[in-house]
């Protein structure tokens, strides 16, 4: 039982096939395809979803996935396990604490989740600490 593709998602794809089709019947059997088509094809796939597209073209899934992590910066292998050369721990200085409200930060990102409490801080100071947390 094969996937139907969304009507809304056809005719973003009409085109893109038309230009694989083309390429395709030049009768180049066994050659790469070429970069062109492949960014093409990526572009599509943030847009409309790995699956539609590589389902419609005609590509392999999983390979149609690793150019478009690669064109979102991000590396399939590590983006879901930390590497070993990451700190485990970081320790943060800090300068004399008064008694002042404390502050929780709970911050989620590429690299996993931890929670921060912090007093007697300026809010600003925390809010271009999570920025800098943030940066890949």
């Amino acid at each position: 039982m094969g996937q139907k593709i969304s009507p809304a998602v056809v005719p973003a794809l009409k085109e893109l096939q038309r230009r694989f089709a083309a390429w395709r019947s030049t009768g180049r059997k066994g050659q790469r395809i070429p970069e062109e088509l492949w960014q093409a094809a990526a572009v599509a796939a943030v847009k409309l979803g790995v699956n539609p597209v590589s389902r419609s073209i005609g590509l392999d899934y999983t390979r149609l996935k690793r150019r478009v992590a690669r064109s979102n910066g991000v590396s399939p292998q590590t983006k879901s396990s930390p590497t070993t050369t990451e700190p485990a721990f970081v320790e943060l200085a800090m300068e004399a604490i008064t008694r002042a409200p404390e502050c929780v930060i709970e911050f989620e990102g590429m690299r996993g989740r931890f929670t921060m409490r912090l007093s007697g801080h300026n809010p600003a100071d925390i809010a271009a600490l999570a920025e800098a947390l943030s940066r890949p």
